[in-house]
């Protein structure tokens, strides 16, 4: 299953985020190479982002997202996306 999830960022802790941003940048490289996640997004104003990501269930995307070093400062929204084979009528 994949799932778009739409972040908001809490940006009353801007600094402790900016400090996490080195660490947070190496674990979506290793997701992305491992294919959990497949395209992220930055908003210009960098208060959000935006993250398709892949998994067995919705549970195991929310697990792994949980994992994210700045996950404390996130309000994340999930939004399930079809599987791009199936057929729409």
């Amino acid at each position: 299953m994949r799932s778009m999830i739409t972040i908001q960022l809490d940006m009353q802790h801007r600094e402790e985020i900016t400090a996490l941003v080195p660490q947070e940048r190496a674990y979506v490289s290793e997701l992305m190479s491992k294919g959990t996640i497949e395209a992220i997004y930055m908003s210009a104003n960098r208060s959000g982002f935006w993250l398709v990501m892949r998994g067995e269930y919705q549970e195991q995307i929310q697990q792994e997202l949980s994992t994210f070093p700045i996950y404390t400062y996130m309000k994340p929204d999930f939004s399930p996306l079809s599987d791009p084979d199936a057929v729409v009528n």
